[in-house]
């Protein structure tokens, strides 16, 4: 399994995000496609509202960078680094 930093490396879609990060947290399968989750996704619903606030919350710490143009994307910010004191 991919480590979120390597999926999310180049700028992914806002559902592909949320669907890499499902399975990086084994809330997905990996075998899982994309097509057979979209509804969680795609719709307002618990599972679906936390991923996305998770990638929120992970830009809001530094960890992730997003851009709205073309479409909604993510990708991960590579200077981030965790300080450990």
């Amino acid at each position: 399994m991919e480590t979120l930093r390597i999926a999310l490396a180049d700028w992914t879609d806002f559902d592909m995000s949320a669907h890499v990060l499902a399975q990086c947290l084994g809330i997905m399968p990996a075998g899982l496609g994309m097509n057979e989750a979209k509804w969680v996704y795609w719709s307002d619903n618990p599972l679906g509202n936390l991923l996305y606030g998770t990638l929120e919350r992970l830009l809001e710490l530094g960890a992730l960078e997003k851009r709205e143009e073309p479409d909604l994307q993510y990708r991960w910010c590579s200077g981030y680094l965790v300080v450990i004191k």
